[in-house]
C-alpha cells in the first residue's frame, strides 16, 4: 500500500511538472519573466534594508532570510525556463565545436 501511494504521488508530480511547463512556455512570455524577476529582486532589497534598518528577532531575521532565498530560487528557474525557450528557438546548423589537433611541420635542413 505504501509503495502504491508513493507511485500515485510521483505521477502527480510528473502531472503538475508538465502542467507547469506548459504555462511557463505558453502563457508567460519573456517579458513577464524579466517583470517578475525584477519585482522579486525589489522584494529581495526591501526585506534587506528593512531588516538592516530595524530591530528584529534573529528568527524572524533567519525566516526573511530563508524566504529570499526561496524567491531567488524561483527566479533561477524563471530563468532556466527563458533559456530553455530560447534555445528551443535557435536553429542548431548541426555544427559543433571540435578539437582540431595542430602538428608542428618538421624544418627542413638546409
Amino acid at each position: 500500500m505504501p509503495r502504491e501511494k508513493v507511485e500515485k504521488g510521483v505521477e502527480a508530480a510528473k502531472r503538475l511538472e508538465r502542467h507547469l511547463e506548459s504555462i511557463a512556455t505558453n502563457v508567460v512570455t519573456k517579458d513577464t519573466m524579466t517583470h517578475i524577476i525584477n519585482a522579486g529582486m525589489e522584494i529581495v532589497q526591501g526585506a534587506n534594508t528593512t531588516i538592516k534598518n530595524m530591530r528584529v528577532p534573529q528568527e524572524t531575521k533567519d525566516r526573511v532570510h530563508k524566504a529570499e532565498r526561496e524567491l531567488l530560487l524561483a527566479i533561477r528557474s524563471a530563468i532556466d525556463v527563458v533559456v530553455a525557450e530560447i534555445d528551443k528557438e535557435t536553429t542548431h546548423t548541426g555544427t559543433e565545436l571540435r578539437k582540431i589537433e595542430i602538428k608542428k611541420a618538421k624544418r627542413k635542413s638546409r
